[in-house]
Formats: structure tokens, sequence, C-alpha cells
């Protein structure tokens, strides 16, 4: 997960990365004070554990000394199609990986180990103070939760104060199960220090230990031994914090650390009024906090995983309702719930503040990520309870694998559908070859494919088999357009720009004979009058300026790559209805007839279904003939001016086609419509309820 994952794909991981880089070329911590915020804004007002943990993993990657304090900004190059094609592109910046950027992947594994250490030992915990295969469903629960596992992979310190909390959490639990002695408390003030030195707002994680304070004194009655405990509680926390409180504010005249990020008094002051105006965005936030796998906001899984995901939460919280069958530590529900209120609230008050003073919200469920172990807690012990003791063992082990499945599922099957890259073709017999299009003699599009039928509004993939002529040494972006013929020419229904591989594979770099099979995501959108002749192109740009083409050595001005017909949203629905349709052949009916008479002559509009697919193409003819039925006037052609040929025409399409009739008009004779087959002149008979039409034609009179 954590080499998969592109870089720079996770919200401020530039910034978290650039904390640690900072780190090792100054041999120190960054401070913030030196930097003006209002131009560059950084990280380095964040609690250093996580970076200091990260920087030791990593501290076999040698990294150059800078000569100044503080470094200059770490410079990337961006994609240009970043956030800006029907799927992929979620990756900010390019040519980053393990090779050429190894810091920022060791310390992925930083937040990996946080994240493995916290879950041990809540395993632990909770396995012992309830069953193992609880503790087993509660670990699973946290383990695979997508964003849990996301950002185990990247560089952050979200994950980290989630694991910090689920430490603290645990111990926390333990403390008041066992009715453990003042001393007890001194351990959990070091693990809320290192909650606070893991991130800003870590404060939150006071709320354990209070809640366990509280707890010893309505068990013992006794207010020293409480004063006790909350000194030693203080003590430890203040051993870690204190240091950083004193840097914070001789460096940074910020002893919190948290100007700019988190306006603490207006947190504390909030009206609980104010919580109100979240409710249009909770199912978002939701979203975001279970499933949201780009910096951008995007990268979310489609519904039925939040259905999935907020079953098994509700299933597990409603347990609480049955009576347990078996004794349950005393007071441990009451501490998670206030720790874990204390998490939910910091995040929906910020998030209010944000709502009423700017009117929208950025949901950031990961900020909410520490209130997950509370959540998994809840819902694993809730979910235990349903079953009858017997049973309680295996069914809690085997919803665990089952969670465990669910989240590799997620990583195997929605992670690279988010995520797509084009992939080097071990042999040329594997590509497709009926293109064989050259860019600035550099690349070959050897191929391409596209389904024989799209609808507008659907996604659709358009599949590129890419060769490199020469090594080489240049970003190009592939211009991929759906095109539909339209009265004025070619009409875009369609337009993407991108690198290859969705943004992951540019082609710098490429070497002589490599050949990448790439796939783009693309969904047209217009309107049509039927089914419709359309065709894909692609173009490759390069420091804007279009690459010249050639095909069989001859120069080509518009490169067609693949045919298709696209069909509109859904079936046209007919005006102007005739009592009886009128059929002709076995396929096509005449169902709707709408005229008015213009300047030029007679405007019609004629609507036909199709009975059952069309095997040929036939003309429909429009004849004006006076009293004596001799022709005055014609307009013959394919249906929708040739856009819409019967061929491409499937069961239940229904086509508009609109015709002119130069010189008709009322009192000018009638008006015949008919179908022929344009090989052998012949016509399609024609019927209608149940009875054929002279000549084969639907006679049409026009009123005046």
């Amino acid at each position: 997960m954590a080499v998969r994952l592109p870089a720079l794909a996770t919200p401020n991981e530039l910034l978290n990365y650039e904390y640690i880089a900072v780190m090792r070329q100054i041999r120190g911590l960054p401070n913030r004070g030196l930097v003006d915020s209002e131009i560059r804004y950084t990280e380095w007002h964040q609690p250093p554990v996580y970076f200091l943990l990260a920087a030791l993993v990593g501290l076999a990657i040698p990294v150059e000394l800078s000569p100044v304090n503080p470094p200059p900004p770490i410079e990337v190059e961006p994609n240009p199609a970043y956030l800006g094609t029907r799927r992929g592109n979620l990756n900010p910046a390019v040519h980053l990986t393990p090779a050429t950027i190894p810091l920022l992947y060791t310390s992925r594994l930083g937040a990996a180990l946080m994240g493995l250490v916290s879950l041990a030992v809540l395993y632990r915990v909770t396995s012992r103070l309830y069953t193992p295969g609880t503790g087993l469903l509660i670990t699973s629960l946290l383990a695979f939760q997508p964003n849990f596992v996301h950002l185990s992979a990247s560089v952050n310190n979200d994950m980290p104060l989630t694991a910090v909390t689920a430490l603290i959490m645990s111990v926390t639990a333990w403390v008041v199960a066992r009715d453990k002695g003042p001393l007890a408390f001194l351990g959990l003030g070091l693990l809320a220090g290192l909650a606070l030195l893991t991130k800003a707002n870590g404060a939150f994680v006071l709320a354990f230990v209070g809640a366990a304070g509280l707890v010893q004194l309505w068990q013992h009655r006794d207010w020293r031994r409480t004063l006790y405990s909350a000194i030693l509680a203080l003590v430890g926390a203040a051993v870690l914090w204190s240091p950083w409180l004193t840097l914070n504010t001789i460096r940074m005249k910020d002893t919190l650390g948290m100007q700019g990020s988190l306006p603490v008094g207006e947190v504390l002051g909030l009206n609980p009024l104010t919580f109100a105006v979240l409710r249009p965005y909770l199912y978002e936030i939701w979203r975001s906090f279970w499933l949201d796998w780009s910096a951008g906001q995007v990268g979310y899984g489609p519904d039925w995983v939040y259905g999935v995901a907020g079953g098994i939460v509700l299933v597990g919280l409603l347990g609480w309702v049955k009576r347990p069958s078996t004794p349950q530590p005393k007071f441990v529900p009451l501490v998670i719930f206030l720790g874990t209120l204390g998490i939910c609230y910091l995040y929906f008050a910020v998030k209010a503040l944000m709502v009423s003073s700017f009117g929208f919200i950025v949901p950031e469920g990961r900020w909410m990520l520490p209130a997950m172990p509370g959540l998994a807690w809840f819902a694993g012990v809730g979910f235990a309870r349903w079953w009858p003791q017997a049973w309680r063992e295996r069914v809690t082990t085997t919803m665990a694998v089952l969670l465990a499945l669910f989240g590799v599922g997620l990583l195997v099957g929605l992670l690279p559908y988010l995520y797509p890259q084009a992939h080097l073709l071990p042999n040329a017999d594997e590509a497709m070859q009926n293109v064989g299009i050259v860019y600035n003699d550099e690349l070959v599009l050897l191929g391409a494919a596209l389904p024989q039928s799209l609808t507008v509004g659907e996604l659709t993939e358009l599949t590129l088999d890419w060769q490199a002529v020469t090594d080489i040494d240049a970003d190009y972006s592939v211009s991929a357009q759906l095109l539909a013929l339209a009265h004025d020419g070619w009409e875009p229904l369609e337009i993407q720009n991108s690198y290859p591989g969705s943004g992951l594979n540019p082609t710098k770099g490429w070497q002589a004979g490599e050949i990448y099979h790439d796939v783009l995501a693309l969904q047209p959108e217009g309107e049509l009058s039927g089914p419709t002749v359309a065709a894909a192109v692609v173009w490759l740009w390069q420091g804007g300026e279009m690459a010249a083409m050639t095909r069989a050595q001859q120069p080509l001005e518009t490169p067609f790559v693949a045919e298709t017909t696209i069909r509109p949203a859904h079936p046209l629905t007919p005006a102007g209805l005739l009592a009886e349709p009128v059929m002709f052949g076995d396929w096509v009916a005449l169902v709707g007839v709408e005229t008015a008479v213009t300047e030029a002559g007679l405007q019609l509009t004629l609507w036909w279904r199709a009975v059952q697919d069309v095997p040929a193409d036939y003309t429909v003819f429009v004849h004006g003939v006076d009293e004596n039925g001799q022709l005055v006037t014609q307009a013959d052609g394919l249906p929708n001016g040739g856009y819409s040929p019967t061929r491409l025409w499937q069961t239940d399409d229904v086509v508009r086609d609109e015709r002119l009739l130069v010189g008709a008009g009322p009192g000018n004779g009638r008006v015949l419509v008919g179908i022929y087959d344009p090989q052998t002149g012949v016509r399609l008979t024609a019927m209608q309820s149940g009875n054929p039409l002279p000549d084969n034609a639907y006679p049409l009179t026009i009123n005046p």
C-alpha cells in the first residue's frame, strides 16, 4: 500500500514530508517562526513525535545538509491534469517514486509502524477484558477501516494520532477495569503527553484521563486519592509536553502551536445550537471519514461501501440494547464514550464554525479518525452481545476475518480503479496493431479499442497501446476526444487531457521499444437525436504544442483511432404522435410527425422507432407531389442527416429526423413519406393498422 499509493496523493503529504526533510537538512527541528506564513505555509508548528520517528526510520537514506535555515521549499513537478479527468489523476505531482524520493516512502513506513503498535496493544487489552474473538473484532474494525489503512501508508500525523489515541484508550480502559492506583495515572499522563506531541489537536485525549479520574473518585469516594492521581497524570504529561510548549513560546510566540490551525477560544465557546448547520453535510462527512482516498476529496468509493460500513456499525451499536450474558468491565464504556465524545466535539465544532463563517465545508474526515478506536470498541462489544456465549467466540472471530477480507478487497479492487496505471507489455504480440499513428517520430500509437456502443452520461474506456520509438525525454499529454457527427462537422462530446496512466505514467523516461497498455475513462455528454456515428481521436501535446502526426509515412491532420455509436442517455420521447404508427418492413415504425411552414418550405420532424435491430442502411424519402401524383419536390436521405444510419438502430431506439421540403406548403398537394433500399430502389412495405398503404408511402396532408 505504501508503495502503490501515489506520492503526495494524501492531504498535506508534501508539507508533512517537507517537515521530515528539513529536519534531516538542518539536523534539528524546523522553526515556523523563521518563515512568513502568508508567503510560505508549512506544518512546522506541528508537534514532532511522528516526524522524529519517520526521520529515524529513514536515517540510512543520505540527505545533504542545507547551507541555509530554513531550506527552500521542496520543488516537485506538478501534474497538469490533477483532478482533471473522469478517473485517476489523483496524484498532484509526477516523477516521484521510491527511487527518486526514497525518504518519503520510508517516512510512510513510520506511520505504519505506529499503527501496528497501537493495534497490538488494542488487541491485547480488549481480548483480556472481553474475549479473544471480541478483541480481534474490535482490532479488525480499526485496522481495516479504509482511511486508517490509507493513512497508514502516508506521510501524515492524523493516523499516528489515531494510533496514540488507541493506545491511551486501551490503557485507560485497563486502568479503570482493574481499578489501578494513582501510579497508573502517571503512565496515562505520559501517554497523554505523547498524544499532545503527535498533533496539535491531540488535547482531546485528556478527556480519557479526566474520565478515569472521575470513575476513581466515584468508586473510592476519596478525593485525596483522586487528587494524587490527577497530579501524577499532569506530571506525566508535563514531562513530555512542557519542553515543546517552551520551545514554541520562544521560537514562534505560539505556545500551543495551534495559531492559524485551530481556533481554541471559538471552539470552547461554541453555542450548541450552531451544530445544526452541519445537518446537510452529515453524509459528506461520513463518506470522508470512512473512505476518502485522495487529497482532492474525490477518491470516494461507490455508495454501497458507505451503506455496508454504516450497517456494520449500526448492528454493533444496537447490540448495546441487549443485556450482556456475561460480566462486563464496569465504567469502561463510560470512559471510552467520554473520550470519544471529546474527539467528535472538537471535529464538529471546527466544521460548524467553517459553515457559519464561509457557508461551505471541507469535510476532512481524517480529523475525526481518532474517534475510530472508540467507535470500533463500541461496535465490536455491541456485536458480541447479540450472540449467546456458546456461539460468541466463533461468530466474532468470523466477523473479524470478514472485515479483513472486506478491507483487503477495497485495496485490491477499488484502489487500482481510483489510481489506474498504464502497464508495460512484455512483448509486441500482446499489443493491438490497428492504428499506427506516429507522433513527433518519438511515439507510435499501435492500437486503440472502444466499445461498439456508448451511452451519453455513462462511463466507458478507451484502450490505447503506445510504443516508444526512441528514448523519451519529454512528457507528452494525451488529449483523447469523443466526437459525434453533427450538421456543422464533428461535435466533441468528451475531451480528456492527461499524462498516460491517468497521470501516473508520464512519458519522460520511456525507453525505446517499450510498449505501454493504457486505459482512459471517458464519459460522453450532450444532446443527440438518436444513435449517432461517433469516433475517438487522440492528439499528443508537449510544451503547449501539438505533436506532428503521420500514418503510413503520410502527414495526418485528424488522428481518428476508433469508431463507435453513441446513444442518448434515455430513449427520446416522440412528439406529434400518430393515431396509429406506420410500420415499414419488419424493423421500423413511424410513430410521430411534426410540421411547420417556413419561408423556405415545409419543415418536418419525423419520429422513428426501431421495432427490432435494423440489419442494413435504408434511405428515407419525403416526396412532395401535386394533385396528379407528379413529383414536385423531395428531401431524400439517411435519417438524421446521415448521422443516425439505420444500421445503428437497435430495438426501441427512437430517432428524431428533421427535413426541409423546399417549396412545399398548404394547398400544394400531398407529402409522401417512406423508406427504400438505396441499393435496389425497392421500397419497404408500409402498413398502418394492419392495412397496406398505396405505393408503400405514408400520405401526409398539410393543413393551411
